[in-house]
């Protein structure tokens, strides 16, 4: 845990390893809320981070999910079965996907082979849907003396919100501010990625969702992966680099004939250029200990550009016109 201020701590899930994954615990006038849960393997964590903050289960009164990627969501309904006041907060899209997470659970078991699968995630159960809320664009919600109010950001995920916290001024960002791992920022300048996770990454929502969240005027942004971010208006420009990269590498896959595995191969060595040019840029020496923290990204973010690049083909023909 890292308590961030009197009222918000992070908690980090120990998702494969330290400092990969992270919820946040908010506390306010004996009332608490959880923005992400990661894995039922992280409720344990969680609710010891409650305890030491000096409060019983009853007093969580919402699990917020910023989107329904399992390292996000996949613990929601064994975290609810601990707090049994609590509502789940979401995006209207992904509402039912909590509910019934079949098509989730099918999706990751493909990508990753059942072996793999449950030694992340586990047992993924559904929410009961008489304790899910569809949160709306602009929604506010009063919570004590702070107001959250909920964003809809796409560009990850069309299915992904963000939370704007008025007692920290931060943003609470999910996958939609970048990948920000503290082992990696040791040089000049915030060294921050973009997520183009499988399988709705779109480069102008990714940099519209950067711009509302700058016009929030937040003053830090906690982000899943991992941690807070104070260098706030610094990052968001190193971050709009990395979209606008990943974007050429989409439009140059698109208009190759390469497919399947060779597809892949093409984008992960165009993402492994762009990630020396960003250590480069941001003075951060390659050692190899910090390449392998982001290495399991270009894989993942290789499999969402040569998705993607087999939709544009498909959708209408080559892009880049």
């Amino acid at each position: 845990m890292n308590k961030i201020s009197e009222s918000v701590t992070t908690v980090d899930c120990q998702y494969v390893g330290p400092e990969i994954a992270a919820a946040y615990l908010v506390c306010e006038d004996g009332r608490a809320l959880f923005v992400d849960n990661n894995t039922a393997r992280a409720v344990p964590l969680l609710m010891g981070a409650l305890e030491d903050s000096g409060l019983a289960p009853e007093s969580v009164e919402y699990l917020i999910v910023t989107h329904v990627h399992l390292d996000h969501a996949g613990g929601t309904a064994a975290l609810l079965k601990q707090c049994p006041n609590a509502t789940v907060l979401c995006h209207p899209r992904a509402a039912r996907h909590l509910i019934n997470p079949k098509r989730l659970v099918a999706s990751a078991t493909q990508v990753y082979g059942e072996a793999i699968f449950n030694h992340l995630y586990g047992e993924v159960e559904g929410v009961p849907a008489d304790r899910v809320r569809a949160v709306q664009d602009g929604e506010a919600l009063t919570f004590g003396e702070r107001t959250l109010r909920f964003l809809d950001t796409p560009g990850h995920a069309r299915h992904h919100i963000c939370i704007h916290d008025s007692g920290s001024n931060g943003v609470f960002a999910g996958d939609c501010f970048g990948l920000y791992y503290p082992a990696l920022q040791t040089g000049t300048r915030p060294l921050i990625t973009c997520s183009s996770t499988p399988t709705e990454f779109d480069p102008d929502e990714a940099r519209a969702t950067v711009a509302r969240i700058l016009d929030t005027g937040a003053e830090r942004v906690y982000v899943s992966h991992f941690g807070m971010i104070e260098q706030v208006h610094e990052a968001a420009l190193e971050l709009v680099q990395s979209i606008d990269a990943l974007e050429q590498i989409l439009i140059d896959a698109a208009n190759t004939e390469w497919e399947g595995e060779a597809l892949e191969a093409f984008c992960r060595e165009r993402i492994e250029e762009e990630t020396r040019r960003q250590f480069a840029y941001c003075g951060v020496e390659p050692h190899r200990d910090r390449w392998e923290r982001i290495e399991a990204d270009i894989i993942i973010n290789a499999r969402g550009l040569a998705y993607q690049a087999t939709r544009h083909r498909r959708g209408r023909g080559a892009t880049g016109q």
